[in-house]
């Protein structure tokens, strides 16, 4: 059975072969597609280098940070008690990567060439590396007793290369300030400028025991018992011993302590104490620390930590979401599991400018999507019209021999829309190859202290891009059928007399 649907189609590929088209619409056709893959290529390069500086942007600021923090509700206590079953708990939720603990404190560095403000980030076995084991661009970041990381932007400021010395002062705590000399032992680059002359890195014990968060017990033995020292504060704490032993039937026995005295000595004649440092001034604000003295099997002595001090505090959680999952959903999630008296803050809070930025971003790829799609209709309307015009004979004799209207008009929308498929195909492949150029050079370059990056990042986002292209697709052919309406105007008589 003849299908009356197919002749348009096929009448619409037999004239858009090279030889079919009159050479004096050639180069209109031409400049047709040329001008609809130029809208397209622009189309794949905005959404890329959108998208590219939307992930690379929240991927560095999430890298000096993450994707939410877990902090103590109380704003003036800037710590928290860990609990490693609570962190457990949220390391094991969907949607959660990983877990750890950050520490923090404000800092001014100091040297021979000039001072800068800046925030200091604790580093050992437990914190996250994912910042500095991308952008570490000299020496190392498994920091010893001593040793800091700082930006390239904070060494120019000053004056600093690898292995040179340089103060620090921590900001806050009992003492309020405390100096370190510290020695220069890697040096990071990310690129974002707002960043990089703001975060430096140094051992996270220098920052716990500076902040004051609690009480350090430390024991030292001698021939003939033991001396416990306690540190923290603005003021010495107490220390107290309990011992048991044979003598009390195996029960604990409270031994005074000194107020104002750092030191307390203890002869070791019973099998087994527990030490603590703690003070009645600083009541919850200084945890205590508490230390176990026992004899093993052997009859030697060791020792175990008991009491949250400085050691088991920190500033907060540091709580990374996989990309599948959305962060407000995640965060609702992470709530639900903390203990009374914590709170939850993500990195769009902490933030917004800068994501506000990123948002407005979305607004440019929307307005250059329209302007390249009507760009790109403009230029089907002009150059079907010429085929129409050049194929009004065809047209007349099409009429003539009993074809409707609505399938003339078919004929030059789908020569309109094979004339797009070019345009599309040749705009998109144009456009990949653009971006995986600048994706493996990064040829082009820009202002870090104006965009934040020093290379313009590009990413595909394919979903988004093929969701584009299909609408704009969609929305040029549809449109295509207004002028194909001009066809039916052409009267079958006057158009064949025209032809003889």
């Amino acid at each position: 059975m003849f299908n009356r649907f197919a002749l348009p189609q096929k009448i619409a590929r037999r004239l858009s072969t090279r030889g079919a088209t009159a050479s004096w619409s050639r180069p209109v056709v031409q400049i047709a597609t040329v001008g609809v893959a130029v809208g397209m290529a622009l189309i794949v390069l905005a959404t890329s280098i959108v998208h590219g500086f939307q992930e690379e942007v929240k991927e560095l600021v999430v890298g000096f940070g993450a994707d939410m923090q877990v902090l103590n509700a109380d704003y003036e206590e800037q710590k928290i008690v860990r609990s490693a079953g609570v962190e457990r708990k949220l390391a094991a939720l969907s949607g959660v990567d990983e877990v750890h603990p950050f520490y923090s404190m404000p800092a001014i560095l100091e040297s021979g060439e000039g001072v800068k403000g800046a925030v200091a980030k604790g580093l050992n076995a437990e914190t996250s590396e994912r910042l500095l084991g991308r952008f570490l661009i000299e020496g190392h970041s498994d920091l010893e007793e001593g040793e800091a990381v700082l930006s390239y932007e904070q060494t120019k400021r000053l004056g600093l290369v690898l292995s040179d010395r340089f103060t620090v002062y921590l900001v806050g705590g009992p003492t309020g300030v405390r100096a370190r000399s510290l020695v220069l032992a890697g040096i990071y680059r990310s690129g974002l400028l707002e960043y990089d002359e703001e975060f430096m890195f140094l051992p996270a014990a220098l920052i716990q025991q500076s902040a004051g968060w609690g009480f350090d017990v430390q024991l030292v033995f001698d021939s003939v018992g033991v001396v416990a020292r306690g540190y923290g504060g603005s003021k010495p704490p107490r220390i107290e011993w309990l011992r048991r032993g044979e003598k009390e039937g195996k029960a604990w026995r409270s031994v005074s302590g000194w107020i104002g005295n750092e030191v307390a000595w203890e002869a070791l004649t019973e099998d087994e104490y527990v030490v603590t440092a703690s003070s009645r001034e600083y009541g919850q604000r200084m945890h205590p620390d508490s230390v176990r003295l026992f004899r093993n099997v052997a009859g030697e002595w060791e020792w175990e930590r008991m009491g949250a001090g400085w050691q088991a505090t920190a500033s907060g959680l540091e709580v990374f979401v996989n990309s599948q999952t959305e962060l407000w959903d995640a965060e609702e999630t992470v709530y639900a599991e903390l203990p009374l008296g914590w709170r939850t803050e993500t990195v769009l809070q902490q933030a917004p400018e800068m994501f506000t930025w990123l948002g407005m971003l979305d607004l440019n790829v929307e307005i250059i999507i329209g302007l390249m799609v009507l760009i790109s209709i403009i230029n089907m309307t002009s150059a079907l019209l010429i085929l129409i015009l050049e194929r009004r004979p065809m047209v007349g004799m099409l009429k003539a021999l009993g074809m409707a209207d609505g399938d003339v008009m078919r004929i030059f929308f789908w020569q309109s829309v094979r004339i797009l498929g070019r345009g599309f195909l040749w705009g998109n492949t144009i456009g990949v190859l653009l971006v995986v150029l600048q994706s493996q050079t990064g040829v082009v370059t820009l202002n870090p202290e104006a965009y934040y990056l020093d290379v313009v990042p590009v990413h595909f986002d394919w979903g988004y891009l093929l969701a584009v292209e299909i609408m704009a697709f969609g929305a040029c052919a549809l449109m295509m059928w207004l002028p194909s309406l001009a066809s039916i105007r052409i009267r079958p008589a006057e158009a064949l007399r025209i032809n003889r």
